[in-house]
């Protein structure tokens, strides 16, 4: 199977991130893998005895995969994804998106399909955008959870791996 580096990340990401959302007890072993693009890999593995499951941070409810596909799926806005109390954030940021957007945008927080006209606005604009909301803790669930909701409610990529990566990226260039 061929697959460049960022499809390749974008995989280790989200089965890391499946690993962690199933919330296993793994007897106190922390395996951590870390994938350099230009094809090295370094895995170390660090084993705290008596450790217990890393606590979701407060407000955060633990998104499964059933959950992730009825976001996905059904017409819920993209405000579904970010917490109430990073709402008002999230409106500010999609009030700059509006006049680049293509439809019916009458109340911004109830968007569930953004077409941007990419001939007015940059794609690493709206990445940003969603890297430094992802960075103040508003998204309640994973970055993957956000790339294939964009993916499939948005034009912004046309690959959900790529939208994954570039997300990754943009959110290591804001913290």
């Amino acid at each position: 199977m061929n697959m460049n580096d960022d499809e390749a990340l974008g995989l280790i990401n989200r089965l890391l991130e499946r690993l962690h959302q199933a919330d296993l007890t793994n007897f106190g072993s922390h395996l951590q893998i870390v994938y350099v693009a230009s094809g090295a890999q370094h895995v170390e593995t660090q084993i705290n005895y008596g450790a217990s499951p890393r606590p979701l941070p407060c407000g955060r409810e633990k998104v499964t995969m059933e959950k992730k596909e009825d976001i996905i799926k059904n017409d819920a806005p993209l405000s579904a994804l970010f917490r109430k109390n990073s709402h008002e954030k999230l409106q500010k940021v999609m009030e700059t998106w509006r006049p680049f957007l293509n439809g019916e945008t009458e109340d911004v927080m109830k968007l569930n399909y953004f077409k941007f006209d990419f001939s007015r606005i940059q794609p690493s604009t709206i990445y940003l955008d969603l890297a430094q909301l992802i960075n103040q803790g508003g998204l309640q669930c994973s970055m993957s959870v956000l790339a294939a909701y964009m993916f499939s409610h948005s034009n912004l990529s046309q690959s959900e791996t790529t939208l994954y990566s570039q997300l990754r990226k943009y959110k290591c260039i804001c913290e």
